[in-house]
């Protein structure tokens, strides 16, 4: 037993340390987890423990002296490892094992002396970098993928006690890596699951991730944990892993998907014996009661966990090494305090103690949420009473308590919200206070910062408690002020927390902004800011580095971009092939293969010191005036608890916006509006609209600043869901030409009605960052204008190929793709061809018909294609949302021929970002191209955030080096009016800004009669660098091309 407890003893006597003169000097050991810092991509990487690892041989005595290392965005698995040795001689006899390269002699600061070379590491399962390092008589050896040999040697760093993790950069380049030679020998049959983490080590990394409030990163990476899990893999483990990652699929509203983890969880279960269904069945229901809270079912949640709570429930048996309780301490509370993990350990007095204190906690936010708060005060009761049994058998047993310390936290917390709730401020206060100290406090004993974003939403509700206290003005500000910069500084580490708390402050600012405060229109607007940026906006600040980049390194990027998102896709394949029960040894030789390609590859761009990460810091105020014409406006509307708060920037000043309805009264206006424009044309009819909810919805979100609007002559819209699919353009600012349009006989006529875009122009910002970032783009280095794609040819029976067809998870009959394909009428070349006399450039290239197929798209848009030389490509086909092609989860995509190998007749997003562009503009003249995507498509993406906008099509093609997208809300006319829009949209853009070039086209459809309805022209909307000219750059070169 002594070495099981080595990890929690310290030597803390001069009489120890003089005994140990003359021997190595051991360093203190850090917490099981602790922060790395960033690396050279900007990435944030952490280690913890590991207990599996092939240095402990056969022992089962496992000590903290080895520690894996994961870095977001690089892989799901560890990607280094870091071991020590108490003598060389055990080293050498470990290193003995490994199959390697050639050993190169290597300075290493901070250590006496070190070798490295490449070797096959059995704990990681790929071919790693290795470092053998000694250091007053201790031995290291850092093992690490190449992109993480910077990561690997901090985390060494701080293991010798060199460094400490509050310090840590993984941002390091200690050795050279491209000087060491690989080993001999065919490792393509090296075990992918070699390196797979232990249940213990991914339930820690799991829940540490959501103990800190990083739920969207905890999401991810336990999905691909699961996707990991061998065959054979035991049925406890699933479910244990089922459990965890439903959870963490519930904390980041993928509602969907953490139903399918708990009713998955549940089969597993139900296969188990009779002890281990006693462990986690209780297990299952209370994750069922959380998910419930998530939800905001109180009704449900008190349902579920109340029978916890007051029952007599057992949960004997054995479920893992009962030394792991400490490791296995659970998940940080986001919003509504109900985002939490439970994590047993192996002793049923600890196991049944953990259960029922979370399970009464959650019970007391249910009851309280309800309004019953001698229910909240009973149940928080137990949760304490369970909680003190725990902490005092922890501390009879002489085992270090601060992995308990976030549960202490919050129920400490509940206490305060149970206590103002009686009005008893001071003591909530007091609570509340507790509370922050109890998490701070667990968070530096596990090597954290104590600003990780979980400590900033407690600090935030209580800044809010100070300002329902009435306290004087100058502490709620303070207090405000301190939980606002701590989510700023964790705004990009995926934190999902309550914006409600934010809405005094946001009034208070807003209240000495019109009293011309410019101080406070800064932080006005750096508030709007603290959820971060959606996954399209990110992807226009990284276009930004890669048009700046040199031909080659800007090639790399694409590169690396791309080889991330086929690790992504391929892991969610090896998930639904599991599923199903289909093979997945080519899958998992693929994904090795491309995760061997990725870290080589990354390696080589964290090297460049010409190349920066990605900016995910807010926007300044400043920042965002200095990238606006006087001529324009930028409006930003966000959510914040059931209300709206908006500002409107001009080139000096800044206004806030407050519309005083309920967010949802805004919504259901929004959608009555959006419903008057297309909402009969299944139907075969274009609705009456209703210029009441226009007039209506533009006096609720500008009326405030009607007056700034009517001096501009552009706007550029950042209206996240608020204007979620319904462009500003056709909202009406004169309410009496409303009137007297109510008045006409003819409801066909709308050209006496002042919309919006007869005013000015508007164009889409997806976030301010990524607005500054299209201002800065170069203009595209194509010599061609431009090329179309037209006319899919629809399935038939004479060219149905045989078997069945791959449509994202689904597998589809020919004749299910036919009958699919023919619903769609092909859209005519035509209006590519009006576009290039439009432009005066001749005849344009048109791929349509049969050689207008997703395969060939793809071959001309790979690296030694031709599409990156044009810069507009204009595409003239439809757009399907999700699940529109036959299959729930068929991806939002382009429709085009049946091609080739593996062909199905899409053009989905996620190869459109394969695509290797250099275009000004990508025309999506087809329906419905700016729809959302589902969780699957959200996750082939890499995002795990639930509402992002722009996710699907549009996004892709700023994957895709698409400077600016002109996209569509709603489906458009067949019957001539989209292709005059088109040819006076591109007759504009000869010389006009895109934006331009869109109001133009739109001024014009409006004033005729017959398409003076906004479904004729409001559904078009452009997004990206819209005041660049479609093309601008380099000199066209223009011959005439035969039609293909």
């Amino acid at each position: 037993m002594i070495g099981v407890y080595r990890k929690y003893l310290a030597i803390g006597s001069a009489t120890a340390a003089l005994a140990l003169a003359g021997c190595a000097t051991v360093p203190a050991a850090p917490s099981s987890q602790f922060s790395l810092g960033r690396n050279a991509g900007g990435d944030p990487c952490s280690a913890s423990s590991n207990w599996t690892d092939p240095k402990f041989g056969e022992s089962y005595a496992k000590f903290a002296d080895t520690y894996s290392v994961n870095c977001r965005g690089a892989a799901s698995g560890a990607v280094a490892r870091v071991r020590t040795f108490a003598t060389v001689a055990e080293r050498d006899a470990f290193s003995a094992t490994l199959t390697c390269g050639p050993v190169r002699a290597v300075t290493l600061d901070g250590f006496d002396s070190a070798v490295a070379r490449r070797c096959v590491d059995p704990g990681l399962g790929f071919v790693a970098v290795v470092v053998d390092a000694n250091r007053g008589g201790m031995s290291y050896q850092i093992a690490a993928a190449p992109n993480a040999v910077g990561a690997g040697y901090q985390a060494a760093r701080i293991v010798a006690g060199l460094d400490m993790p509050a310090d840590a950069t993984s941002d390091r380049q200690p050795i050279d890596v491209a000087a060491l030679e690989a080993p001999t020998g065919n490792f393509a049959s090296l075990d992918a699951s070699a390196g797979n983490e232990s249940l213990d080590a991914i339930l820690a990394r799991g829940t540490a991730l959501n103990f800190r409030g990083l739920h969207a990163d905890a999401s991810r990476f336990l999905a691909a944990s699961l996707s990991n899990l061998s065959d054979s893999e035991s049925p406890v483990t699933r479910a244990a892993l089922l459990l965890e990652a439903g959870l963490a699929d519930s904390n980041i509203q993928f509602f969907g998907s953490a139903e399918k983890h708990f009713a998955d969880a549940g089969a597993a279960i139900a296969t188990l014996d009779a002890t281990n269904q006693r462990v986690l069945r209780p297990k299952l229901q209370s994750y069922l009661g959380l998910h419930a809270l998530n939800q905001r079912d109180f009704q449900s949640a008190r349902r579920l966990l109340a029978p916890l709570v007051n029952g007599s429930s057992s949960t004997g048996g054995a479920l893992s090494d009962p030394n792991t309780l400490v490791r296995l301490n659970t998940a940080a509370a986001g919003s509504g305090d109900v985002r939490s993990a439970i994590s047993l350990g192996n002793e049923q007095d600890k196991r049944d103690a953990f259960l029922n204190t979370q399970a009464a906690w959650a019970l007391s936010v249910a009851e309280l949420s309800l309004g019953n708060v001698a229910g909240a005060d009973a149940a928080l009761d137990r949760a304490q009473e369970r909680f003190d049994q725990l902490r005092d058998t922890l501390r009879a047993e002489r085992t270090r308590d601060e992995g308990t310390m976030w549960l202490s936290a919050r129920l400490a917390r509940q206490r305060g919200r149970i206590e103002a709730a009686r009005g008893d401020y001071d003591a909530a206060f007091r609570s509340f206070d507790s509370a922050i100290a109890d998490l701070t406090r667990g968070a530096l004993a596990r090597s954290g910062t104590g600003t990780e974003p979980a400590i900033a939403e407690f600090q935030l509700e209580r800044a809010a408690l100070v300002a329902r206290a009435g306290r004087p003005q100058a502490e709620v500000d303070a207090a405000y002020e301190k939980a606002v910069d701590a989510l700023l500084l964790a705004r990009d580490e995926s934190a999902a927390f309550s914006t409600s708390a934010l809405r005094p402050y946001l009034d208070r600012l807003a209240e000495r902004m019109e009293a011309g405060d410019e101080a406070a229109a800064a932080r006005y607007f750096q508030a709007l800011q603290v959820r971060g940026e959606p996954g399209a906006a990110r992807q226009i600040s990284q276009l930004q580095t890669i048009v700046a980049a040199d031909g080659v390194t800007g090639g790399m990027l694409r590169d690396l971009e791309e080889l991330q998102r086929e690790l992504t896709e391929t892991s969610l394949l090896i998930a639904e092939a599991r599923e199903s029960g289909q093979p997945t040894a080519e899958l998992d030789q693929r994904r090795a293969d491309v995760q061997a390609r990725y870290f080589d590859l990354d390696a080589k761009i964290q090297a460049d010191a010409r190349l920066s990460p990605v900016s995910t810091r807010p926007a300044d105020l400043a920042e965002v005036q200095g990238a606006l014409r006087d001529s324009e406006a930028y409006v930003r509307f966000n959510e914040i608890g059931d209300r709206i708060y908006g500002v409107l920037i001009e080139k000096g000043k800044a206004h806030a916006i407050r519309p005083q309805q309920d967010v949802n009264d805004v919504l259901l206006v929004s959608k009555r509006l959006r419903d008057s424009i297309d909402g009969g044309i299944e139907f075969g009819r274009v609705p009456e609209f209703s210029v009441t909810n226009a007039v209506v919805l533009y006096r609720i979100l500008f009326g405030a600043v009607d007056q700034v609007l009517k001096s501009k002559s552009e706007l550029v819209i950042d209206g996240g869901q608020v204007l979620g699919g319904l462009s500003p353009a056709v909202l009406i600012t004169d309410p009496q030409g409303a009137l007297r349009f109510t008045r006409q006989a003819d409801k066909l006529d709308y050209t006496g009605i002042d919309f919006l875009a007869k005013r000015m122009s508007s164009s889409v910002a997806i976030s301010p960052r990524s607005f500054i970032s299209s201002r800065t783009l170069a203009p595209s280095k194509a010599t061609q204008p431009l090329i179309g794609f037209a006319s899919p040819e629809p399935l038939s029976s004479l060219s149905s190929p045989q078997g069945l067809i791959r449509v994202g998870p689904c597998l589809l009959a020919p004749a299910q793709i036919g009958e699919l394909s023919n619903r769609f009428a092909p859209i005519p070349a035509r209006e590519i061809q009006l576009a290039a006399n439009a432009l005066n450039i001749g005849t344009a290239p048109v791929i349509s018909d049969a050689a207008f197929t997703d395969t060939e798209m793809l071959r001309r848009g790979a690296s030694d294609g031709d599409l990156s030389n044009y810069k507009i490509l204009h595409f003239a086909t439809h757009g399907l949302t999700e699940g529109q092609f036959g299959c729930p989860e068929a991806p939002a995509a382009l429709l085009t021929s049946l091609g080739q190998g593996g062909s199905d007749m899409l053009l989905s997003f996620d190869e459109i970002a394969k695509l290797r562009l250099d275009a000004n503009l990508v025309v999506l003249s087809a329906c419905e191209t700016a729809s959302a995507i589902g969780e699957r498509a959200l996750r082939l993406s890499g995002e795990a955030q639930p509402g992002a906008t722009l996710e699907g099509l549009v996004r892709a093609f700023f994957s895709a080096n698409a400077r600016a997208v002109l996209a569509t809300y709603w489906e458009t006319s067949n019957r001539g009016d989209s292709e005059v829009f088109m040819q006076r949209f591109y007759e504009s853009g000869r010389t006009a800004d895109i934006a331009t070039a869109l109001n133009t086209a739109q001024r014009d459809l409006m004033s005729e009669r017959d398409s003076s309805h906004p479904f004729f022209w409001g559904g078009f909307f452009v997004v990206g660098d819209t005041k660049n000219s479609m093309l601008a750059g380099a000199p066209t070169q223009v011959a005439a091309v035969t039609k293909r």
